[in-house]
């Protein structure tokens, strides 16, 4: 499913309480992209949270490439990756060129930039909205450097 992501209310979140809006996303080697709303600081629970959605969105043998966020590179993480049919590769440090995700993030900036939102709940609605326009990077030149 193109540009899926799981709204907070059916995470069992109630993103009226929520104070920031913090996004994970990712985009297959097919130009699908999947983001995962999330309220708290990114963690290694929250990683195996994503990578387990990964898992019920795409299939459970994935290769799974990632920067090298403390929140990704965990042992948990490695742990519950260990126990699945997940591969897990990681991109070259201070190196956000390399990641295609980046430009969904910079796409998201260009269309929100010069904007006030009054309320989080507006900001949120409109990211949201936002996500289902952004054009997906060809990963493929990424994946061959």
């Amino acid at each position: 499913m193109d540009n899926f992501h799981e709204p907070p209310e059916e995470a069992g979140l109630d993103a009226r309480a929520w104070t920031v809006l913090k996004l994970l996303g990712s985009i297959t080697g097919d130009g699908e992209t999947f983001y995962l709303p999330c309220k708290d600081n990114f963690t290694s629970n929250l990683t195996v949270r994503l990578l387990d959605a990964f898992q019920t969105e795409f299939g459970e043998k994935l290769c799974v490439v990632l920067d090298n966020a403390p929140y990704f590179a965990a042992k948990k993480v490695h742990e519950f990756a260990d126990g699945t049919l997940l591969e897990l590769s990681y991109l070259l440090p201070d190196l956000p060129e390399l990641n295609s995700a980046e430009e969904c993030w910079h796409q998201l900036s260009q269309r929100l930039g010069n904007q006030l939102f009054e309320e989080l709940d507006e900001l949120r609605d409109v990211v949201l909205a936002a996500l289902d326009s952004i054009g997906s990077p060809n990963v493929s030149p990424y994946l061959c450097l």
